[in-house]
């Protein structure tokens, strides 16, 4: 369905609807033709066939080795660092709470939303915002 509709038109396509409501964060994320240049990408066929395998993974094999983790007692033994779009993601889950499960005890989570609109491409919607929040993060983990 995707190559009868076009890689690139699709691609493109795709990331408009996942970007945010602010219209700074989609000029910065439309900045410098960057749209043209993942359609372009993405229409090699295989970028689309990895693309595609990396969505079919993620719901489904990558999924049951996280349940058995779960299950197994594995958690992540590192401080992690949540920057996701509170308008987006953040909307519908409660970040901190869902991600307590997946960390080990005493591993500190440090939560970063990202607002005034920003969607799914916070790195390309809010670029200042994300690396003040990576670099303050790194600057708590790093000695």
């Amino acid at each position: 369905m995707i190559t009868a509709f076009g890689p690139s038109n699709w691609c493109q396509e795709m990331i408009l609807l996942w970007s945010g409501k602010s219209n700074t964060g989609v000029e910065k994320l439309k900045a410098d033709e960057a749209l043209t240049v993942y359609g372009e990408f993405f229409a090699q066929e295989h970028t689309l066939k990895a693309s595609c395998e990396d969505y079919k993974e993620g719901a489904t094999t990558d999924v049951k080795e996280q349940e058995k983790d779960q299950k197994e007692g594995r958690k992540i033994g590192v401080p992690v660092l949540l920057l996701y779009s509170e308008a987006g993601i953040g909307s519908r889950f409660n970040f901190p709470d869902v991600w307590r499960e997946w960390v080990g005890e005493g591993v500190r989570i440090e939560n970063h939303g990202l607002g005034d609109g920003v969607g799914h491409f916070g790195a390309e919607e809010a670029p200042d915002e994300c690396a003040e929040a990576i670099v303050s993060w790194l600057g708590t983990v790093v000695r």
